[in-house]
């Protein structure tokens, strides 16, 4: 009984595996125009998922992914925390409570399941911590901690951040668990403007500076063992992707850089989308199922054209009814034109869309979104 039980266990994961796919969305801030935009894996740009400017988000400094399923964005002339819908992308009002953030930066979940919030502010710089419900904790750090940035825990529980100081004189930090101050872990002898921290291959930290243009690499003792990447700006926000590819932003460049887990630069992740001043790259993981319809796949959307009219051909093949949302966008992510809004489609559907005569040469993207699912196709107009 015990090894029929067993098997079906077995046949049940391996169903739900067959069924089960994970959609990764990559969000990048885009600090200097107020908002957040999302790209496909392969760097194809997807649009806003925060336009400019709404709920009032300004200087856009991180982006975190609540359980819940809402994305909060901290901006740095906010007071609060801004809470988005992860699917819709409304606004839903103020995340945070219960204490007025001065200069809010980057954002943790920690080990305690509360959230960390960096303040950039010169009077009032304290790590602050809120509950997943927004409300306030308490200020963490026994002492404050000036331009903080990224941080990270390690397996004791120690709380290490990104100081940047003045660009010149930035240090790694180290807290211990209940917010009493370690000093200073790694000092300004090779870092001058450290900005994110993240545990990478072998255990070893490694540290993007703003003012070099490149990411170091320290073991887990603080000993340096050189540089990792080189080749930026001003380097702020980093991601990895599933197979160890790195995702850095660049402010110097507004655009998003991609490596190998080795250090080796492949190229630009983005060439589109309108980034000035990118501070935060994050992987959004969605698990969808075969039976939500909701994969996009090459047979179940596709565009043709232009025809020799100039027309163009959206080809919906769909099992089932699925919610279908389809816009035209610019090259700087700007909604140009709806042509359905959370449509019913079911079974095959031809949209034939011809582009308006006064827009501008140059190219556009016409997105299909299905829930947590984006297709993105560039159209060129002459």
């Amino acid at each position: 009984m015990r090894k029929l039980y067993t098997l079906f266990v077995f046949f049940f994961l391996i169903c739900f595996a067959l069924q089960a796919q994970e959609v990764i969305t990559v969000f990048v801030s885009s600090r200097a125009n107020n908002s957040v935009k999302t790209f496909a894996p392969d760097g194809s740009y997807l649009g806003n998922f925060v336009t400019p400017g709404n709920g009032g988000l300004s200087g856009t400094e991180d982006i975190l992914f609540h359980p819940d399923g809402r994305v909060l964005v901290s901006g740095f002339q906010n007071t609060t925390i801004k809470a988005y819908d992860g699917e819709s992308m409304d606004y839903l009002g103020d995340f945070s409570s219960g204490y007025s953030l001065q200069t809010p930066s980057k954002m943790s979940i920690g080990p305690d399941s509360l959230i960390y919030v960096t303040q950039w502010g010169t009077t009032q710089n304290k790590v602050v911590r809120f509950d997943l419900n927004g409300n306030f904790v308490d200020e963490f750090t026994a002492v404050g901690v000036s331009n903080g940035l990224g941080h990270i825990w390690d397996a004791n529980g120690d709380f290490y951040i990104a100081q940047y100081g003045n660009g010149g004189n930035g240090i790694i930090h180290r807290f211990g668990p209940d917010g009493q101050d370690k000093g200073t872990f790694i000092n300004s002898a090779i870092i001058q403007g450290p900005t994110n921290i993240w545990w990478g291959p072998g255990g070893d930290l490694f540290i993007t500076d703003w003012t070099v243009g490149n990411a170091v690499r320290y073991s887990a003792a603080g000993i340096y063992k050189g540089v990792w990447a080189s080749g930026m700006v001003n380097p702020e926000g980093v991601a990895t992707l599933p197979n160890g590819d790195v995702l850095i932003g660049d402010w110097g460049v507004d655009l998003v850089h991609r490596f190998d887990s080795l250090g080796n630069s492949l190229g630009n992740f983005n060439t589109v989308g309108g980034l000035q001043d990118p501070n935060s790259v994050r992987l959004r993981t969605t698990t969808i199922s075969h039976s939500d319809d909701l994969i996009l796949s090459d047979e179940q959307v596709e565009l043709r054209g232009p025809d020799q009219q100039g027309q163009f051909s959206l080809i919906l093949d769909l099992a089932q009814p699925t919610a279908i949302h389809t816009r035209i966008v610019n090259a700087l992510g700007q909604p140009m034109i709806v042509l359905q809004n959370q449509a019913l489609v079911e079974g095959y559907q031809e949209l034939v869309w011809t582009p308006d005569a006064n827009w501008p040469a140059g190219v556009y993207y016409l997105q299909v979104r299905a829930s947590t699912a984006y297709r993105s196709f560039p159209i060129s107009i002459l």
